[in-house]
């Protein structure tokens, strides 16, 4: 079957769907409108979830091995086609092209590292009374809502556990950036049952009507905390399980002994990879005081050393921010910093780089900020792009305290020698995931956790298979009906 990428369409039931209206989304390097996907309508959604329950019935039957057979086959046509899908996400999100790279070899390798995984079942007693054994059963159609900072690779975070556990899962790309995930859902069609994987392209009233939908049980969403909130409070009204991977406002603390120049080339790219939109990124620097001076310098340095500009460049490392509502943000945020007189380091306002000061494309040229006030919006918000804030600190405690003072919880690193003393401090902030000399490197086995308002759940590896299944405990008598140790209380009951 050939695969027309210059053609979008929802896809329901197998089959690819148009609707009578249609938009456009922009591509924010150029400010050109992109290819027409449909808009789907309640009638659509109805569609999806009927086929999608009537595939459930089969596929959460289809041996384990079967669907992990198909799923890496999904897998390696999708690097049949990353040239091809790599060239509509640079579009669709203006992402350098060397990030897309990471998009398409992402998500392949998150489907085929499920085929090393196994199913979660847990055996808690095993004894000469009774074995107890948790099982994780499918749960039905999965409703995946998905951001536009990286929408296929994060797409198949989603979708990867959701067939291996059994269910069929239908996509809601984001409207910023339908392409990718479509055309993956249409490519994924050659490799699963109508019906198991389908992609809804929509406006803002979509993602309200999946998460209200009673046939969908489990919604799965990545986007902003507010949003998540939102998600959370309709999704309580049928008592849908969720898994929420939201906001973040991540501290690095670097300290003295840290080695200055690769530390910092670890914070810029930690802190600007895909212009600062990703929600692991550094969104606050803490250094020691007694290096302060001597480290701004170096990161400096390595913030201009990261090129902004086209992103089908393969020399750019900064593109531009991918829409209008975000790029408006960040502008906001930069020029408050200003107007209240905070010292920028290294100043993009006043000096843009070339792309900025071309006016076209939503680019924003990086900017380091030095000590603005703990309580500032710069300090106290989620920036997502490239706007960074830095302040020194002497007491390790209060350093602590401060990363501490916010109300995301979502990723922290920290930057020294002394490894004993970092899996110490480790342990005291709060946050999902913290690194040592290294900022939100991903590994496959590992899972995603937000703390606070970053989330809900556990996103990713195997840890995050679980909570694509309804848990089930199964009690196996050793002995024959009659007197038997346990019952309720610790009373014994006969049977």
């Amino acid at each position: 079957m050939s695969i027309d990428f210059s053609t979008f369409y929802n896809v329901i039931d197998g089959k690819l769907r148009g609707a009578a209206k249609t938009y456009c989304s922009i591509n924010p390097a150029t400010g050109e409108q992109l290819w027409p996907v449909p808009v789907a309508t309640k009638a659509d959604l109805e569609d999806a979830v009927t086929a999608g329950q009537t595939a459930f019935r089969k596929w959460s039957q289809t041996p384990l091995e079967q669907r992990k057979d198909a799923m890496r086959r999904f897998a390696q046509a999708l690097l049949d086609h990353q040239s091809e899908m790599a060239a509509i996400v640079v579009k669709e999100t203006g992402t350098p092209a060397f990030v897309t790279q990471f998009e398409t070899t992402s998500g392949s390798a998150t489907l085929t590292a499920h085929g090393d995984y196994q199913l979660p079942i847990h055996t808690i007693q095993d004894d000469e009374n009774v074995t107890i054994t948790i099982y994780y059963e499918p749960m039905g159609v999965v409703g995946a809502i998905c951001p536009w900072n990286f929408p296929l690779a994060l797409s198949i975070k989603k979708i990867a556990p959701a067939l291996f556990m059994g269910n069929t899962v239908i996509v809601k790309p984001s409207p910023f950036t339908p392409y990718s995930t479509l055309k993956m859902v249409e490519i994924a069609q050659r490799f699963f049952p109508p019906g198991v994987v389908q992609a809804l392209g929509g406006d803002d009233q979509l993602g309200p009507w999946i998460v209200d939908h009673p046939g969908i049980p489990k919604i799965t969403f990545t986007g902003s905390s507010a949003t998540g909130k939102k998600v959370q409070a309709a999704a309580a009204k049928h008592l849908k399980r969720t898994t929420l991977e939201l906001g973040g406002n991540d501290p690095a603390i670097v300290f003295p002994d840290a080695d200055i120049e690769s530390a910092a080339k670890g914070l810029a790219m930690g802190a600007f990879i895909n212009t600062g939109q990703v929600c692991l990124a550094i969104k606050r620097i803490f250094i020691h005081r007694s290096i302060y001076t001597s480290f701004l310098p170096a990161l400096s340095a390595a913030i201009q050393a990261l090129p902004v500009g086209d992103p089908t460049n393969p020399q750019t490392m900064i593109g531009p921010l991918q829409n209008r509502m975000q790029y408006d943000k960040v502008r906001s945020l930069r020029a408050a910093s200003a107007s209240a007189g905070h010292t920028f380091y290294l100043d993009g306002l006043t000096h843009p780089s070339a792309a900025e000061a071309s006016g076209n494309g939503l680019f924003l040229t990086p900017s380091l900020l030095s000590e603005p006030p703990l309580d500032s919006d710069i300090m106290v918000k989620e920036q997502f792009g490239p706007l960074l804030p830095t302040q020194p600190w002497d007491d390790l405690d209060a350093v602590i305290a401060a990363a501490n003072n916010t109300g995301y919880g979502l990723g922290a690193s920290l930057w020294t020698r002394d490894l004993e003393m970092a899996a110490k401090v480790a342990r005291k902030l709060e946050a999902g995931s913290v690194w040592v000399n290294d900022h939100a490197g991903i590994y496959q086995p590992a899972s995603l956790v937000g703390a606070k308002d970053s989330g809900i759940g556990i996103e990713g590896g195997e840890l995050g298979l679980a909570s694509y299944g309804q848990g089930k405990a199964v009690y196996l008598p050793k002995k024959a009906p009659g007197m038997m140790k346990g019952g309720i209380n610790g009373v014994e009951v006969t049977g």
